[in-house]
């Protein structure tokens, strides 16, 4: 028998917004990075900046005053849907895009590979390009400084892993590499190290030696 809570929750969820692969929300800090390389690329002096996808709206009844700039990101599965429409309508657009799918579409617009991981919102992690009509007769174009900008963005919000600095008696498979790459032959015997998966220090904080290593005798740590 189900417990009241767990019917209540199901009730709940009857009424709420299935997410789906479109729901790709732009972080803003992504949005202002691409919207900054674009102003510097384009003029876009004067003009009004719209965003209309949101749920629940249609592109297509959203006002777009004269002169204005859609720059976006567009539920991907009808990605060359809004593209022909934008065009036929000569409303001027920059869309984020897929890059593998940048291409698919035969129409007169710019395809702007970039190539950057982009995190959504979601949590979707999808490469990046852009589709544009604000670069004239260029059928296609990459983008090495809006790259860069991106992965800096990217790199930024993930948290880097503790760094250990390990005394020299502590003997890992990165400390032979470092002597492997600078040309420094060594070799260790088996009676002068013991196994070890983690130092005392580690403990508390349940970290370990990644790759375990060896403790090593004041004779071989001296080398």
């Amino acid at each position: 028998m189900k417990k009241p809570q767990e019917d209540y929750e199901a009730f709940v969820a009857k009424f709420e917004r299935k997410r789906t692969s479109d729901d790709c929300y732009t972080p803003p800090e992504v949005y202002d990075i691409v919207l900054g390389w674009l102003s510097e690329q384009v003029d876009l002096a004067g003009a009004q900046i719209i965003r209309p996808f949101w749920p629940d709206t249609d592109y297509k009844q959203v006002e777009y005053p004269d002169g204005c700039v859609v720059v976006d990101n567009p539920p991907f599965s009808i990605f060359a849907e809004i593209v022909r429409w934008y065009l036929a309508h000569g409303v001027r657009f920059f869309l984020f895009a897929p890059n593998k799918t940048i291409f698919n579409l035969d129409a007169p617009y710019t395809r702007i590979v970039c190539g950057a991981d982009v995190t959504f919102e979601n949590g979707a992690v999808v490469k990046t390009g852009f589709a544009s009509n604000l670069f004239g007769d260029t059928l296609a174009m990459s983008a090495p400084d809006l790259n860069e900008r991106l992965k800096a963005a990217e790199y930024k919000k993930k948290p880097l892993p503790p760094r250990y600095s390990y005394p020299s008696h502590v003997l890992t498979f990165s400390s032979l590499s470092r002597c492997a790459v600078h040309g420094v032959a060594i070799s260790i015997p088996r009676s002068e190290a013991a196994f070890v998966r983690r130092l005392d220090s580690q403990q508390a904080a349940k970290k370990a030696i990644y790759g375990s290593g060896f403790l090593l005798s004041d004779r071989q740590a001296a080398r």
